[in-house]
């Protein structure tokens, strides 16, 4: 058998087993957005963004730039489509299939009603009728836990690795735990959790400021690469999520302040109120308005 051939019998079964057991539609698609399999309700299928006249077209680039996006980020990457609808990607290093990605989506992460009417209304200022339009068709879109999404996620890493290693020679993640990286260890006297506690004691003082993952890597004394594996290997998530979810915890305590959203934004490294919207909603399921509301009515 032809190892495409193979690769595509593969993700046949993975996507259906995705789909089925997360109740989130997944597809295994190429660069140019062919889709090799699919199941459930999936980006291929979904039209809603053209109640709003939002080309498919944008649609299939954003996902191809996620493919690539996704190897820079562990492995897997959580993004919104041009409507809002969240998706995640993790590309499958496939010889026989350039720029292939397993890509589960579109899902939401809070309620459908809210969704209408804070991100199609207010942010997008959509009108009424389109925000109606839009409206009748999220039935489609599964309601997912922000808990449950994380783990997804890293299933999904898994299945491309599974794929990935079906059509080359090798192991996918074999690097994480490769002799060099160890003999380089040894070699220089790093010791893994002092490097760990360093650097997530400079994230937790700094996490105010527009830092960079090379800000970081420069901190600890190494290359972004190696902070990324080793990081991931003590904590068992990533350096930005971890950033990012100080910053939310600080924010949640400002939150139950009387100090504005925006400020509060501003203040915990967020490059604006509309991003912090998003990531909060994405991390706790809800709006960082809704959050204080919740606050003031305990």
């Amino acid at each position: 058998m032809q190892t495409n051939s193979l690769i595509a019998e593969l993700a046949e079964s993975c996507v259906q087993a995705f789909s089925k057991s997360s109740g989130i539609g997944c597809e295994f698609c190429s660069q140019k957005g062919e889709v090799i399999a699919s199941d459930g309700f999936c980006c291929s299928i979904c039209n809603i963004c053209s109640e709003v006249g939002i080309s498919k077209d944008d649609c299939v680039r954003l996902h191809a730039f996620t493919a690539k996006a996704s190897e820079r980020e562990d492995g897997k990457y959580m993004y919104e489509c041009p409507l809002g609808l969240s998706c995640i990607t993790s590309a499958v290093l496939s010889d026989s299939i350039p720029g292939a990605r397993l890509t589960l989506g579109p899902f939401l992460m809070e309620d459908r009603q809210d969704f209408a009417d804070y991100d199609l209304a207010q942010l997008m200022k959509l009108e009424p009728k389109a925000v109606e339009s839009v409206r009748a068709k999220l039935g489609s879109v599964p309601v997912v836990e922000p808990q449950a999404v994380n783990a997804f996620s890293q299933l999904l890493v898994y299945s491309a690795a599974f794929l990935s290693s079906s059509g080359k020679s090798g192991d996918y993640l074999s690097d994480l735990e490769s002799g060099s990286i160890k003999a380089w260890e040894t070699e220089n006297r790093i010791d893994p959790s002092e490097t760990v506690a360093k650097v997530t004691g400079y994230l937790e003082e700094n996490f105010s400021k527009d830092i960079s993952l090379l800000d970081i890597a420069r901190f600890a004394g190494m290359t972004t690469s190696y902070l990324c594996r080793l990081f991931k290997k003590e904590m068992n998530t990533t350096v930005n999520a971890y950033l990012t979810r100080v910053r939310i915890d600080k924010s949640k305590e400002l939150l139950e302040t009387e100090e504005s959203i925006a400020d509060i934004a501003k203040k915990c490294g967020f490059s604006d109120q509309s991003y912090f919207t998003k990531v909060f909603r994405q991390t706790e399921g809800m709006t960082p308005l809704k959050y204080r509301k919740n606050c003031q009515n305990s």
